[in-house]
């Protein structure tokens, strides 16, 4: 009888648990931030390849501290990200200047710009209900990021609770999270 009272208290706490995190991944938390530096690895399908991001450890660079993230390639590169949150503001080290760059400000809204420290980048909120569809969910109530680059325009899509889920490229679908690796 034991037995039997723990394998179902262990099959509804899993089942509970899974829920939760179907849940996080497609409806995210609309009390929290669209940009927030989550303790987990995601799985982002780019172009006709993968990459998985993953938060690795705490960094002091010029005496600051930001928490490193690995974006690992299908192809084995690996990008390091170094990220860091003040009073709301995401910000991303820059190896190249003196100051970081804003990756997404405290309380986004439609039509705030900004530009990457070395001004090679600008973004603008285009809205914060924007909807996007992809083969794993339907979003709405989205943060959609317009991002001009040097070599072209991309729109990002940033869900509460989750962050980034997804970017298109001339309104085609080029990016978007899946719930495990693309190699299972």
């Amino acid at each position: 009888m034991k037995y039997f009272c723990l394998l179902t208290l262990f099959l509804v706490s899993i089942n509970s648990f899974s829920q939760k995190e179907g849940q996080l991944f497609c409806d995210g938390d609309p009390n929290s931030d669209y940009f927030t530096l989550l303790d987990s690895n995601k799985y982002i399908i780019w172009r006709n390849t993968y990459y998985v991001e993953k938060m690795e450890r705490q960094k002091q660079l010029n005496g600051k501290t930001y928490v490193e993230y690995s974006q690992s390639w299908e192809s084995g590169d690996v990008v390091k990200l170094y990220l860091k949150k003040e009073k709301g503001v995401v910000y991303q080290f820059e190896d190249c200047c003196d100051d970081d760059t804003v990756r997404m400000p405290n309380h986004p809204q439609k039509g705030d710009t900004w530009k990457t420290a070395d001004g090679l980048v600008t973004y603008e909120v285009i809205s914060i209900e924007s909807e996007l569809k992809t083969p794993v969910c339907s979003y709405k109530n989205l943060l959609e990021l317009k991002s001009i680059f040097s070599n072209g325009e991309f729109t990002f899509f940033y869900q509460k609770g989750y962050g980034y889920v997804g970017a298109k490229e001339k309104d085609i679908l080029i990016s978007f999270v899946v719930p495990r690796s693309p190699k299972e």
